[in-house]
């Protein structure tokens, strides 16, 4: 009996004594029964698999890549890994810019979601079923010839299943609140092999919930259905500010965080870039508006003769039309390194924005580390609305505190060569954000506890900032469905509850 075999038929205690040998004989099982799904190096599939990420420190090589097209491929494989208790990680979109959020290298493997990319409408058009395969842009391609749209990724390069499992902040998310809010059922693999569908109103309600923002340790979702939006078409564009207002744009940010979210319709993602080759900050804006409305009043704070644009491309147009104005600039940055932070603050005193603005500005100055292209900060806004709107259906495990709204999560992004490590650029984060906090501490300002999962940094908790009770509940659901930890110990990319 070949090794391989060997392996699947041994105990799972004995499996996890060979484990570091393991990859390369369940990749050989893998493509003895699926040779078409099972990609090794040098070959397309491969290649696609192990370098389609944000980040270039995510290429890590793994022995092999096995792209399931149906739940049952997947639970076979699943069962697979599990018996020989081989290491393995599972990609969607490779948005999160950690090395092994979505990959592993040559001691596991690779499952590739890509082979999951089914798009139906529902025949009375309410809902949509997505395969973890897609990105954004897919969807929205898909949904514009029926004039519909979903609470989906602001950027069409964003990856489905990571988003939705960690929340999911939309365009529309002051209106419905996160994307993961939207979701009507999860389909998906857990760790025994069996193949479940999670209502808020079934058997597995108690997954539902877990899964709406309690990201991987629970199940490897197959397909999710979502609400969809009678929406064909709404105002979004960048609008670009150049240099030098940044004293305008600290007081843009703070007017429309406090006045402008209560118009529930409209959003805003305020970025400032700082650029170190010419050491200047340039500043531009998202703007968007759920309807044919191109000077709406809650957005005046970012539009002529508040803030004049440089440029703009503010209009009215589909979500799959948006999507491709940005697509290809950011297929540029592949193959550099990519690394995120997320500060959370209150929106209501405008000091406490441009201490965060003008910190990161001076100590981006002296400390990036050479190779850096661009220090961003973003500042989109959290507002009490939001907030109210994602309690439906069971309740949101994140449980956010609508008595500190708003909110601003200042999304702290790098992008460097990728000869850059990310610990250099993890220590500019350390040495930034320190400072913050000293200064905004001397200032008197507490800073909220919640961090956003889908933007945090490694050093960062996500789930330690969770009510104790919803991450109690949270453990507790991941005894029951994977009670021998397989998506927490053997899968350890991703954020887990442990």
């Amino acid at each position: 009996m070949k090794l391989a075999w060997l392996l699947v038929l041994l105990p799972t205690a004995l499996g996890r004594i060979v484990s570091r040998d393991s990859a390369s004989s369940t990749c050989k099982h893998l493509e003895a029964t699926y040779p078409d799904l099972t990609f090794f190096p040098l070959s397309p599939g491969y290649i696609k698999a192990n370098t389609d990420f944000y980040t270039s420190s995510a290429w890590l090589g793994p022995a092999c890549v096995f792209q399931p097209t149906d739940s049952r491929h997947l639970a076979d494989a699943v069962l697979l890994l599990k018996n020989t208790s081989t290491p393995f990680a599972i990609r969607g979109g490779g948005h999160m810019p950690i090395a092994n959020a979505a990959n592993i290298n040559s001691s596991g493997v690779l499952l590739s979601s890509f082979g999951l990319s089914q798009l139906k409408v529902s025949d009375d058009h309410s809902t949509v079923h997505v395969g973890p395969g897609n990105r954004w842009a897919d969807v929205y391609k898909y949904l514009e010839p029926y004039g519909l749209s979903v609470v989906g990724g602001r950027l069409g390069v964003v990856g489905v299943p990571g988003y939705i499992l960690g929340g999911g902040v939309a365009f529309f998310s002051n209106e419905y609140g996160w994307a993961s809010a939207n979701v009507v059922r999860f389909t998906g693999v857990l760790a025994d092999g069996r193949v479940v569908t999670a209502k808020p109103n079934n058997e597995h309600a108690d997954l539902f919930w877990a899964l709406r923002g309690g990201g991987n340790s629970f199940a490897l979702a197959t397909d999710f259905e979502l609400k969809t939006l009678r929406v064909p078409k709404v105002t979004v564009g960048m609008a670009n500010y150049g240099f030098g207002v940044g004293e305008q744009f600290i007081r843009s940010v703070h007017d429309f965080a406090t006045a402008g979210t209560k118009d529930p319709k409209a959003a805003v993602i305020p970025m400032a870039e700082y650029l170190p080759e010419t050491g200047t900050v340039s500043y531009s804006a998202i703007l968007f508006y759920n309807g044919n409305n191109a000077t709406p009043a809650a957005l005046q704070s970012f539009q002529k003769p508040t803030l004049t644009p440089l440029t703009n491309t503010f209009r009215y147009r589909s979500m799959n039309q948006w999507s491709q104005e940005l697509d290809g600039a950011v297929g540029l940055l592949k193959g550099s390194r990519q690394r995120f932070y997320v500060l959370n603050i209150h929106a209501s005193r405008k000091e406490t924005i441009a201490t965060v603005h003008d910190t990161f500005v001076e100590v981006a100055k002296t400390s990036l580390p050479i190779g850096v292209v661009v220090a961003a900060m973003a500042f989109p806004q959290v507002a009490e609305q939001y907030i109210h709107a994602s309690t439906v259906n069971g309740g949101d495990p994140q449980d956010l505190d609508p008595d500190g709204a708003p909110y601003i999560w200042v999304e702290e992004s790098i992008t460097a060569l990728a000869a850059v490590r990310d610990e250099d650029i993890d220590a500019f984060y350390t040495k930034v954000n320190g400072e913050i906090r000293q200064k905004l501490l001397a200032d008197g300002v507490k800073l909220p506890e919640y961090t956003y999962l889908n933007d945090a940094n490694p050093a960062q908790d996500s789930f330690g900032t969770f009510p104790p009770d919803n991450l109690a509940r949270l453990r507790k659901i991941r005894a029951r469905y994977d009670p021998d930890r397989v998506f927490t110990d053997l899968m350890p990319g991703g954020w887990k509850v442990s």
